[in-house]
């Protein structure tokens, strides 16, 4: 028997953005968000690592490679984390300026958190219409970041507490 309702019955007059990765604006939300982040991330720290060898073979000194190659990554991920930022804000109809609560210690925690948990706006705002529901491969980008952040801070934690039991621990030869 053939079922004559649609699977998904479509909004009426809903235009969506088809978000490009790394394009300066439009909107992004949470998921996009986080996903874009993760690869820009990772595509900035590849670029750091060829950037360090190819540096690191010039012979110039070790204090003007490690400079240069911080003041690079550094911008990059300035740029990435200002530009992502806007482009969140810009869905919660807010202006990117800001996202120049990032730059400020302390607030980053709060505007960090605002970001990845503040809800967008569901439709159009000045900053243009809603982005496309996410995809399948967005989704698995925007959980793989947080999970590999959670993973390396437990294995931190369970290596520095073996380092202080080992220390804490008296040797044989201590005993009296």
């Amino acid at each position: 028997m053939i079922d004559s309702q649609p699977a998904e019955t479509p909004v009426v007059g809903a235009a969506f953005s088809q978000p490009r990765p790394f394009a300066a604006s439009g909107r992004i939300g949470r998921v996009r968000y986080l996903a874009y982040g993760f690869v820009g991330m990772f595509l900035v720290m590849l670029a750091a690592a060829m950037l360090g060898g190819v540096v690191g073979t010039t012979g110039a000194s070790e204090q003007v490679s490690g400079a240069m190659v911080q003041i690079v990554v550094g911008s990059l991920v300035l740029a990435l984390t200002l530009i992502l930022a806007r482009r969140r804000l810009n869905d919660m109809g807010r202006t990117g300026w800001w996202g120049l609560l990032l730059l400020v210690p302390l607030l980053n925690f709060i505007a960090t958190a605002w970001l990845v948990f503040g809800k967008g706006d569901d439709g159009a705002n000045a900053y243009g219409p809603p982005p496309a529901p996410n995809s399948r491969g967005a989704i698995v980008l925007a959980c793989i970041g947080p999970v590999l952040f959670v993973g390396v801070m437990l294995y931190s934690g369970v290596d520095a507490y073996r380092t202080y039991v080992d220390r804490a621990t008296p040797s044989r030869s201590q005993t009296f």
